[in-house]
This record gives structure tokens, sequence and C-alpha cells, in this order.
């Protein structure tokens, strides 16, 4: 567990599922708010976190409250930072910053950190603040 400018970032604990739900309609809003033309099942996600050798969810908490996680994928010397929820109204603590931050720590022997694609400039600004190099990243999508 971390503490640091009253965020609180520890590591999701499968027996916890009420921390899980909490996050999962987290991910909802954010999914709804950045306008995502996509939406990871819950059964996905609980089936990714029930080996930690797949995947870890990361939980920010500020006075008590989840207000931002990420789950991260695994292999052997990469990691993923998949899925990123957070609560709007409290993003001027820097929840993310703080699971992100805990996260590179964690994992400073591994080789290789993928940050994912960025839907915005926003996005691509948080990610170049940890000096993230720009890739091409395609996304395909099937039109109905």
């Amino acid at each position: 567990m971390r503490r640091k400018n009253q965020i609180t970032v520890h590591c999701y604990n499968k027996n916890n599922r009420s921390e899980l739900m909490f996050f999962y309609d987290l991910y909802l809003k954010t999914m709804k708010k950045v306008n995502a033309n996509y939406c990871i099942s819950l059964p996905l996600i609980e089936d990714l976190l029930n080996d930690e050798r797949n995947a870890e969810l990361y939980f920010a908490y500020y006075n008590g409250k989840i207000v931002s996680g990420s789950i991260i994928l695994k292999s052997k010397n990469n990691i993923f930072y998949w899925i990123n929820a957070s609560d709007s109204v409290s993003l001027k603590f820097k929840p993310n910053h703080k699971v992100l931050s805990h996260i590179i720590t964690k994992y400073s022997d591994i080789d290789y950190i993928n940050l994912g694609g960025s839907h915005s400039d926003t996005l691509r600004q948080f990610k170049k603040t940890w000096v993230a190099k720009d890739f091409k990243y395609y996304v395909f999508e099937k039109a109905f």
C-alpha cells in the first residue's frame, strides 16, 4: 500500500467482490463519458483477475472511496496498461497518476510497459508525462 497526497493505492483482493463491482460501475461510466464504442464484459474481467499471473487491478482511494482503478495485463517481460476508469470529480487529485506511478515503480524491472492507444489528446498528453513513445496503433472494427 502506498500513500501520496491523500491518495492510497492498493491491489485488488479477489475476496472483496464489492470493490470489483464498484470499479466496473466506474468503468461503465468512464466509457460512456469518453464515448467509447466498446465495453469489456464483467465476466471477462473477472476471469482474467482470477489468476494474478495474467492481470492485476489497482485502485486509488481518496478518503476511503475508490476514485480510480486500472487493470494491467501481464506477460513474462511486458505489462499492458489495459483498462482505466476514474471518477471525474476526483481527477484534480490525480488518482490516475498515482495508480500508474505505483505500477511503473512496482514493475520497474520489466522490459516494456505498453500504455495502449489514446482516444483523445488529453489521454495522449497524460501518457506523454511518463515519457511514453508514440507508435501507430491500429484499431479494426466490424461494420454491422
